[in-house]
C-alpha cells in the first residue's frame, strides 16, 4: 500500500539522518556513543534524530508538504556546517581557563556542541516542523491559487467543523505544552523563592493555550498569521539554544507567555480585518 511505503521510506530517511550526525558528532570527539546513555537516553536521544527526519518526509510524501522539509534540511545543515567549518569545536580544561596548577578533568568545548542540543531538543524541533506543516497543508488548501496538499484528509477538512477544530487545537496544544515544560525543566527555568511546581502548572496552561488559540483559529476559520507566527517563536526559541547563555529566550517565552499570546491575537485580527475588507471591496469591483 502506498500509506506503508511511505512510512517506510520516511523511516529509513530518518535513520539516515540520525546515523549521519551521530558520525559526525563521533568523529569530532563527542560523547555521544551507546555505551554513554541509559536504554531511555539511547531512545529518546537517537530516536528522536529519527523521528524528527521521518516527519518532514512523511509530510512530502503523504501531502507533498515541502516546507518542513526544506526546514529541516536547512536546520541539519546549518548544524552540520557551523561543526565542520573554522574553527570547528575546541575542547579545553577548566584549568587552561581558570589557570590551575594541574589538569581539572573537566572539559570545556568552545564553538560547537550544535550536534549534541539538536539531538537532545529534538521533540522540539519535532512539533516546529509539525506546526510549518500544518500552516503549509491549511494555506494549500484555503488558498485557491495555490496547488492543494495531494490526498487531503478528511479528518483535517478546512476550515473544519467546530468540535473537529476543538479536538485538533487541543492536540496541538498538548504537543506544545509538553515539549516546552520539558524545555523548561531541562534548561533549569525556576520560580521565584524555589517553588517550581507553581510555575510550571502556569507555564503548562499557558503553553496549551499558546499553541491550541492559533491553531483553532487556523483549522476553523483559515486564519493562517497566528499559527505561522506561533511556528516562528517555537522554531527560534529552540535555535537560540544553539549558542546557549545566561540570556536564555525560553524563561521569557515559557514565564511570559500572555505576551505572545496577545501578539498573535493581534496579528490575527488584522488578518480578520483584511480579509472582510476584501469580501467588501470583491462585489464592489465585480459591478
Amino acid at each position: 500500500m502506498p500509506s506503508g511505503r511511505h512510512v517506510l521510506i520516511s523511516l529509513l530517511i530518518g535513520i539516515v539522518h540520525a546515523v549521519a550526525l551521530l558520525v559526525v558528532a563521533l568523529d569530532l570527539g563527542y560523547t555521544v556513543g551507546p555505551a554513554e546513555y541509559s536504554v531511555v537516553g539511547i531512545g529518546w536521544r537517537y530516536g528522536g534524530l529519527v523521528v524528527m527526519g521521518s516527519l518532514p518526509a512523511w509530510l512530502a510524501l503523504r501531502y507533498r508538504l515541502v516546507t518542513p522539509l526544506i526546514a529541516l534540511v536547512a536546520t541539519t545543515g546549518y548544524v552540520l556546517g557551523t561543526e565542520l567549518t573554522p574553527p570547528g569545536p575546541t575542547f579545553r580544561d577548566v584549568a587552561e581557563l581558570e589557570r590551575l596548577p594541574e589538569p581539572t578533568g573537566i572539559v570545556v568545548v568552545e564553538n560547537g556542541l550544535y550536534i549534541v542540543r539538536y539531538m537532545v531538543n529534538a521533540s522540539v524541533w519535532t512539533v516546529g516542523f509539525l506546526f510549518v506543516g500544518l500552516v503549509e497543508y491549511a494555506v494549500r488548501t484555503v488558498w485557491e491559487r495555490l496547488p492543494g496538499p495531494r490526498a487531503p484528509s478528511p479528518e483535517l477538512s478546512i476550515p473544519a467543523s467546530r468540535r473537529r477544530a476543538t479536538v485538533v487545537a487541543a492536540v496541538a496544544g498538548v504537543l506544545h505544552a509538553g515539549v516546552m515544560v520539558w524545555f523548561a525543566r531541562r534548561l533549569g527555568v525556576t520560580g521565584f523563592g524555589g517553588l517550581d511546581w507553581p510555575l510550571y502548572a502556569y507555564g503548562a496552561a499557558g503553553m496549551w493555550l499558546l499553541a491550541a488559540v492559533p491553531v483553532y483559529l487556523l483549522v476553523r476559520h483559515g486564519l493562517v498569521s497566528p499559527a505561522g507566527l506561533l511556528t516562528l517563536f517555537v522554531l527560534l526559541d529552540v535555535r537560540a539554544e544553539f549558542t546557549a547563555s545566561v540570556d536564555d529566550p525560553h524563561a521569557l517565552y515559557f514565564g511570559a507567555w500572555f505576551v505572545y499570546l496577545v501578539v498573535l491575537l493581534l496579528v490575527g485580527g488584522v488578518e480578520c480585518g483584511l480579509r472582510r475588507l476584501d469580501d467588501v471591496r470583491r462585489p464592489s469591483s465585480a459591478s
